[in-house]
């Protein structure tokens, strides 16, 4: 730690000038040198400043405006609110009710329950509007209102105003651990392909997707598609852990160089893979990063999946979080990582290590079977599948909708709240018919959003798709909705393609009896 010590000497206007005149060379500037200038600066800042500033508020400035002079776009000190953002992101854990809204005209409305969340027990669902929280209206409330108000310590009550369609009623729920699963979403095609949506690499993430993986290969999975999509990453620990699923002992999952102690290390699996015949697609795009790119880089190398969609982001840097007090902690980058073929996938940006111990990222990389890999600039997909585009009348449709977006939602989920239970509705596979399309565009019209026929026409997909994945959540809950979302996605369904062609290579799914479902 270091000890500030004060004496400055005061400088007059004219003893500064001719110091300025006669000013001799500069010298080096030494530790203790600079410790004490800094020390008198804030000794300065403290007694003389215009405005008075508390000690404690100057010093959290200096260490604030010490990271952001690393120019670590990865770095920060997180204190109070920042804290517990970030380890809401890596836990996947809050204290409240397990509600998550939208504010659509000004109201609160549900989007869904979390999972064995006080909500979901309660039977609060999906198009409720929260009329009020502890006899305060919650009518014009920002979403950090209402995220303040609805999340609290363990423990604690809270009373909610509920309406739906007419009718109103007060629940009275008690805070609890909130967990928000890792896995997303989880479908298991005709085809017998099974497919898991990955959002993070959060804390338990691993035993998440074992869990998952294990109750598709129960039912008859044949091939997994992952989807790493847009998934920002997380800990380092749980994405080797995830690897370790799907690789034999030995195998190296990554690398990371740093200069601490212990930042230099290899990390190997360690025990036998639970799904030795389950052929692996993993789904990527330009939001794959960090934690989530150690997965499927390890499994590219290793030739265990098949890398499809777009080139991944890019982070071959590893933040070390460190505890300062209580709600206060320092993130720094104290490494980087490569992948067991040795590539480094950051992009070709500022690197903020230095240039000490900087490995060829340009050269040629081979996995295991021989594949010659890229060696820079996210991961690489073995095989490009471009996202879907909405089309130019779909995007019109869009543009004119955008301003009246809540009015939009608005529709959407009353609508939905009128069709349960209509014939209809007799399955999760209900179509969205042209009646359907019809009845939107008529509310919309109610509400003063005004459509031409020719626009509202030419945006028909984007109108079915929208109602469908509402009506799906409303009435017949989130897997029904996840499933939707993932029949009618394009590169989903361009992956499931090339499974169903064989183009997943055979060193990816060698031969052999069927898969075993047991955990481990």
């Amino acid at each position: 730690m270091l000890r500030w010590t004060g004496g400055a000497a005061l400088l007059t206007a004219l003893g500064l000038g001719a110091w300025l005149a006669r000013a001799p060379a500069p010298r080096p500037t030494t530790a203790p040198d600079a410790a004490r200038r800094f020390g008198e600066v804030l000794l300065r800042l403290r007694d003389d400043y215009v405005d008075s500033l508390p000690d404690a508020e100057i010093y959290v400035h200096a260490a604030r405006g010490l990271v952001a002079k690393l120019h670590d776009p990865y770095a920060s000190l997180l204190i109070g609110p920042d804290y517990d953002r970030l380890r809401e992101r890596t836990t996947g854990d809050y204290a409240g009710v397990g509600v998550q809204v939208e504010v659509r005209s000004g109201a609160l409305v549900v989007v869904t329950s979390v999972p064995d969340s006080p909500a979901e027990r309660a039977g609060i669902r999906t198009g409720d509007v929260i009329d009020s929280v502890d006899g305060q209206s919650a009518l014009g409330w920002t979403a950090l209102q209402s995220r303040k108000a609805l999340r609290g310590a363990l423990g604690t009550s809270v009373a909610l105003v509920i309406r739906r369609g007419g009718a109103r009623a007060t629940y009275r729920l008690v805070r609890s651990q909130v967990h928000q699963s890792a896995v997303r979403a989880r479908v298991l095609f005709p085809d017998g392909v099974g497919y898991l949506r990955v959002s993070t690499i959060s804390q338990h993430a691993a035993a998440e997707l074992q869990q998952e993986v294990a109750a598709l290969a129960a039912r008859g999975m044949r091939t997994l598609l992952l989807d790493l999509r847009s998934n920002p990453g997380g800990l380092r620990d749980e994405a080797v852990n995830a690897a370790e699923l799907f690789l034999d002992p030995g195998q190296a999952v990554l690398e990371t160089r740093g200069r601490a102690p212990g930042d230099t290390r290899t990390f190997t699996d360690a025990a036998p893979q639970l799904w030795p015949r389950l052929p692996i697609v993993i789904l990527v795009n330009q939001g794959t990063a960090s934690a989530a790119e150690i997965l499927a880089g390890a499994l590219q190398d290793h030739d265990r999946a098949l890398i499809a969609g777009t080139p991944t982001y890019g982070k071959g840097l590893v933040q070390t979080v460190f505890q300062l007090g209580d709600r206060v902690a320092l993130r720094i980058t104290t490494a980087r990582w490569y992948t067991p073929s040795g590539r480094s996938i950051q992009r070709a940006v500022r690197d903020t290590l230095g240039p000490a111990g900087r490995v060829d990222t340009m050269g040629v990389f081979r996995t295991d079977a021989g594949r010659v890999i890229a060696g820079h600039g996210g991961i690489p997909p073995d095989v490009v599948i471009p996202p879907d585009t909405l089309t130019a009348g779909e995007q019109r449709l869009g543009r004119l909708l955008a301003p009246r977006l809540d009015d939009f939602r608005d529709v959407l989920a009353s609508y939905a709240a009128e069709l349960q239970g209509t014939p209809a509705l007799r399955s999760a596979e209900f179509l969205v018919t042209p009646a359907m399309r019809s009845a939107v565009l008529e509310r919309l019209r109610r509400r003063g959003v005004v459509v031409p026929d020719s626009v509202y026409a030419d945006g028909a997909r984007l109108i079915d798709r929208e109602l469908g994945y509402e009506i799906a959540r409303s009435v017949f809950g989130r897997q029904a909705e996840a499933r939707r979302h993932a029949e009618e996605d394009a590169q989903v369904t361009a992956a499931r393609a090339l499974i169903a062609a064989g183009t997943v290579p055979s060193r990816l799914a060698p031969p052999g009896p069927p898969m075993p479902s047991a955990g481990r």
